[in-house]
């Protein structure tokens, strides 16, 4: 019988004036893995938009997104909609959609950041683990194992047998009590600082290794035309542009520290790489 692969995509609002924009590219993602097919047939059997409404985080959605892509994705087959109130953004909303799928049969897990959807215009391959594809923002880094949410696909019996997406990497609700990592953002010409969390795929990745050797891939982006991840508009969206690039000036350094607690270094993850 073959694979059944499910598509996770996580949503948010803070502010009511971004929600017509999130939910339309919601839809632009949704409308893309519909289409997907390999051999005739539809190659993803389930998409479960998560919409992150916890209110203890007060980066969380801000009520309304929820009500208007129900109205958006009304009558797309195969599409279901969480309004998930309880779980940090990285960890605890994807151990949920993990935990979804799974109960509703889905074998592998694509966890797709919809501000990459152009990326998902090819069918991508199975077999491995963890199959993260290098998008061109983070090629270097995926290539040397270091797998990336931003699109990936998991083996979810194998994902879950190592603990799902450590809470190490958990966002946490007050910002006071957190962990910050700093590091230098060339876009912005200044340091950086980003709380300790995200990156939660890199303690997984390291299980999976350890507990089956190599088993995991990286693999170019497939298809034709513009594929790019989008980045919020420093003019318009000014607060979110900034998160942006603190994220991705302390990745590596959060990804390092992880690991660390761990007692891994990230030159281990380039040793669970398939080679091809």
């Amino acid at each position: 019988m073959e694979p059944r692969v499910g598509l996770i995509l996580r949503t948010y609002a803070t502010d009511s004036k971004d929600v017509a924009g999130r939910v339309a590219t919601v839809k632009d993602a949704v409308e893309r893995a519909v289409r997907l097919t390999i051999g005739g047939y539809q190659a993803i059997h389930r998409i479960d938009v998560l919409v992150w409404a916890d209110k203890r985080f007060a980066e969380s959605d801000c009520g309304y997104t929820y009500a208007s892509l129900q109205s958006a994705l009304q009558g797309v087959p195969d599409v279901y909609l969480s309004e998930v109130r309880r779980g940090d953004l990285f960890c605890g909303l994807l151990n949920y959609g993990i935990a979804l799928q799974l109960r509703n049969g889905m074998d592998y897990s694509i966890i797709l950041s919809v501000s990459a959807r152009s990326y998902f215009n090819e069918p991508i391959q199975k077999g491995a683990r963890a199959v993260g594809v290098a998008i061109n923002e983070l090629s270097e880094s995926i290539h040397e194992g270091r797998l990336a949410n931003t699109f990936c696909l998991w083996d979810n019996v194998a994902l879950m047998t190592v603990g799902g997406f450590d809470l190490r990497a958990a966002k946490i609700a007050d910002h006071q009590s957190g962990t910050y990592i700093l590091g230098w953002s060339k876009e912005m010409h200044q340091m950086a600082h980003y709380q300790l969390s995200g990156v939660e795929e890199i303690i997984p990745l390291a299980r999976l290794v350890e507990n089956f050797g190599p088993c995991i891939a990286a693999i170019d982006p497939q298809g034709e035309g513009v594929q790019k991840y989008e980045l919020p508009d420093p003019a318009q969206q000014p607060e979110l542009y900034k998160r942006h690039m603190s994220k991705m000036a302390t990745k590596f350094e959060r990804q390092t520290v992880l690991l660390a607690s761990i007692g891994v270094q990230p030159s281990f993850l380039q040793s669970g790489l398939i080679k091809k």
